[in-house]
Order: structure tokens, then sequence, then C-alpha cells
């Protein structure tokens, strides 16, 4: 995600957050000053940073507040948003470690009054369906791998490797959808472009950091 486009994203997030009713907390607060909370499941990936990063610079230019807080799991995640409470945010920005943690996170999110969007990964219900009601922000994941798998078929075209003699790892984390819908994405391309089936195999993910890949592998 390029710099214009995290800015626009901002953007997006933060009116999703101001355009409903706060309710009477939020009427009691509506002199203070904007204070969001930024929640991401890996603080250390680089990918976090950057997007955390993005809101607080944002946040500089127009006049609100982001607190950064990691969540690597649902204990973390549940004790962030009455942090987030107790220092009167109004809502919070979260990508999940557990996107079925939905239920949990807008109950607790609606102790507080306080609204919130999802990021890179779309909480789901207790049926797995998208939590309603609850704004959504992020990039294709199947177009995402569709790319990839061009991308890797091309290469293969380049080097002159034969379909028949090569083989593809499909590493993914099957309870995670957007995990899931990038390798099958992929895996789309890839046998469009003449690989055969029956040359990929699947490696199930525990977790979907760098060790879990490098595990399933």
């Amino acid at each position: 995600m390029n710099r214009t486009i995290r800015r626009h994203t901002l953007r997006a997030l933060l009116a999703a957050l101001c355009i409903a009713p706060l309710g009477m907390q939020g009427a009691a607060r509506a002199d203070a000053p904007l204070k969001i909370g930024f929640l991401v499941k890996m603080p250390e990936q680089a990918w976090f940073i950057n997007e955390q990063n993005a809101a607080s610079a944002l946040g500089q230019k127009e006049n609100f507040s982001v607190v950064k807080i990691g969540t690597p799991d649902g204990e973390k995640v549940l004790a962030a948003i009455d942090n987030l409470g107790s220092q009167g945010a109004q809502g919070f920005v979260i990508c999940a470690p557990d996107v079925r943690l939905g239920p949990a996170i807008a109950a607790r999110a609606k102790r507080y009054n306080m609204k919130f969007v999802t990021v890179d990964d779309q909480l789901v219900d207790s049926t797995g369906k998208p939590l309603p009601n609850v704004p959504h922000l992020g990039m294709s994941a199947t177009k995402i791998g569709n790319q990839v798998g061009q991308a890797i078929s091309d290469e293969m075209k380049r080097r002159g490797w034969k379909p028949e003699e090569v083989g593809a790892l499909r590493i993914t984390n099957y309870e995670l959808p957007t995990a899931k819908l990038r390798t099958d994405g992929a895996t789309q391309a890839l046998l469009a472009n003449g690989f055969r089936k029956e040359n990929i195999f699947d490696a199930p993910q525990k977790t979907t950091d760098d060790e879990g890949g490098f595990s399933a592998a």
C-alpha cells in the first residue's frame, strides 16, 4: 500500500468512526479532542508498523490522537479495549489476531459506546459470516493472489520450467479468510497458466507469522 492509498484509507476509517452518533458517553465527550485506538495483531511486523505510523501522522495533521496497541491474542484485544475506554477514546481500528473474536469485540466496544472498523482481516460472527454493521476496509485478497500466481507463472516461463516438473506449496491458514482467499487466487492463476493441479500441495499454517510459514513448509 503506497502512501496515497494509505492516507485515503485512514481518512475513510476516521470518517466511519465519526459519522454515527456516539450516544450519551459520546455526547459527554463532545468537546474533547478525538482519540482513537489502532489495534494490530502483529505489532512487530513492518506492514502493521506502517499502518499505525500512518494513522499517527494523519492524526497530527487532522488534530486527533492515535493510541497504538499490539494485540497478539484475544485476551490482549479485550484488555486494549478496556484501556481505550478508560482513556475516553471514541473508537478504534483493529486487525484482530482471530477473526472469530468478532462478537466479543463488538460486545466490549458496546460497553464503552465506542465504534470500530476493521482493516486487513474482516471479523466474523458465530456462524462464520462477516460481522454485520461493522465497516471494513481492505484490499481484494483474491486479486492479490491472482497477481502472485501470475508472477510465478511468468517466472516459470522465463526460466523455461515445464509445468509437469514443478511443484508448489500452498501455505495458508484455512481459518483466516483473507489468507485462504489469497492462496485460492494464486491457485486460480497458476491453473489458468497450465500448472498441474496434482502438483499443488497443501501446507496448513498454525500461525500466520514467518515462523508459522517456515514450519508449514
